[in-house]
């Protein structure tokens, strides 16, 4: 049975070294978590911005075709390939 000097009143924490460690690996923030934050808040700004500005998908953007193969320049393709 405890004694009144060991009764524990269910807040305090004893304050050791393992306690400490622990402590600062939960709260104390590290060079990743500075980058998380960076990157939830650059996302965020984005969205902000496509609301605002609607701005498109960028892979909705068609591709215009260039250069365009012709039908003689497929056949001497095909020819080539043995196809």
């Amino acid at each position: 049975m405890a004694t009144k000097k060991e009764k524990w009143d269910g807040k305090s924490r004893v304050s050791n070294d393992l306690y400490r460690k622990r402590y600062n690996e939960i709260f104390v923030k590290t060079p990743y978590d500075e980058l998380q934050e960076e990157l939830i808040e650059g996302d965020k700004m984005f969205g902000k911005m496509k609301a605002k500005k609607k701005i498109k998908n960028p892979f909705d953007i068609e591709v215009k075709e260039e250069g365009k193969a012709t039908p003689e320049e497929l056949e001497e393709i095909d020819k080539r390939n043995g196809f």
